[in-house]
């Protein structure tokens, strides 16, 4: 018997191609319009063309004069970057190293105050932990709370990770969970403790969940789950108000608890979901003031 294959003409397949490419570069242009924006009202004032020469201006005049820190810094680059290529332009050896000479005056004393990335501090983990065992009750709700925060502590997920695993993501007999990194564009797998598969168990049984269900999903006012994907800034709102900080807490804490329990910086970047392992060392890795403390 012959297999039935459907066959799309040239042309539905190249517009499909064209459409899908169309959709990713709006997303990127999404997540950049404010920096495009803000570069384009520069021109205008300072009665500029759009071109790398003027990005390096730009970025002069952000940090020199609106003293904005080195992560803005980065991202209006980046932003900039990929509006000039929309526009067809391609910046020449010499301007890439003009750009890079003026990021360079971060290093000076007059901006370097303007360079530490400062965010959510690691906490203890046995701390956090005990913060997560207030809601080891019968329930529904705090069943629900503490299998999401064991889940986003022992994994180091991000928010934008958290709230996109669905059930079928688990393994609980393997102990693992696959999880999806948009940044990246990739799929990789974590490990999760006894405890974590424990909770996972007991709120599918709660709610009944299904495979294909969030795993965060949404809660109404009534104690109803309903398989919706919770927008990252709802999940960061949930977080602070279970426990009083934002979920990059329990990212922050899982990597400084495994790093001072003697893993290695590859161990953790496979759990973590880091490509940069110098990233970790950077902005991860926490001393405690308490650990200082001990050798003074």
């Amino acid at each position: 018997m012959e297999e039935n294959v459907l066959h799309l003409h040239p042309t539905l397949l190249q517009k499909k191609a064209a459409d899908d490419v169309q959709k990713m570069q709006q997303k990127r242009h999404d997540r950049y319009k404010y920096d495009i924006k803000h570069f384009i009202v520069f021109c205008e004032e300072q009665h500029l063309h759009a071109s790398y020469d003027s990005l390096k201006l730009y970025l002069h005049y952000s940090l020199t004069v609106q003293h904005i820190k080195l992560s803005t810094f980065e991202r209006r680059l980046a932003g900039v970057k990929f509006y000039l290529k929309s526009l067809g332009l391609q910046p020449t050896e010499i301007e890439l190293e003009e750009i890079r000479l003026v990021r360079s005056l971060y290093n000076e004393p007059e901006f370097l105050r303007l360079k530490p990335q400062i965010g959510q501090r690691a906490e203890k983990q046995d701390e956090v932990l005990r913060l997560i065992d207030r809601f080891d009750t019968d329930d529904p709700s705090d069943i629900r709370i503490r299998a999401i925060c064991l889940v986003n502590l022992i994994t180091a997920c991000r928010p934008t990770e958290m709230v996109r695993i669905q059930m079928k993501d688990f393994d609980l007999a393997n102990r693992t969970v696959w999880v999806m990194q948009t940044k990246q564009g990739s799929m990789i797998e974590k490990r999760l403790t006894l405890e974590c598969v424990q909770a996972i168990e007991r709120y599918r049984r709660t709610f009944d969940l299904q495979p294909e269900h969030y795993f965060v999903g949404k809660m109404d006012k009534w104690g109803h789950y309903h398989s919706v994907k919770m927008h990252e800034s709802s999940y960061n709102r949930s977080t602070n108000k279970w426990l009083g900080f934002a979920p990059y807490t329990f990212r922050k804490t899982q990597i400084t608890s495994m790093y001072n329990k003697g893993a290695d910086i590859p161990t953790i970047a496979k759990q973590s979901g880091h490509k940069s392992h110098q990233t970790i060392m950077e902005h991860y890795i926490q001393v405690q003031k308490d650990d200082v403390d001990e050798f003074l």
